[in-house]
């Protein structure tokens, strides 16, 4: 189980602000994800060829094929701010 101080840090990290019953809910939903990676973590794979016959082979995959695009204003103009045809975001990390 996750400890209210690691949610807590957890919270601060993502600028989340939870209430009571919000930060309860996210502590057992925390709490099964960890469990569920602990889970996948002590499992046993083992590369099998004889399993691996179900796999995609390359030779049935398309091949990339470059296509130039004409209406990049048609693009940018959807952004609420841009810079010679960038779009301009804020800065999320301090």
């Amino acid at each position: 189980m996750i400890s209210r101080e690691n949610l807590e840090l957890l919270c601060e990290l993502s600028k989340l602000h939870l209430s009571e019953e919000e930060f309860a809910e996210y502590s057992k939903e925390m709490s099964d994800i960890i469990s569920l990676m602990d889970t996948i973590g002590e499992s046993n794979f083992e590369y099998n060829p004889i399993d691996m016959t179900n796999a995609v082979p390359f030779s049935s995959l398309r091949a990339d094929e470059i296509e130039t695009f004409e209406n990049m204003e048609g693009i940018v103009n959807n952004g609420p701010q841009t810079v010679e045809n960038q779009f301009v975001v804020p800065k999320i990390v301090d």
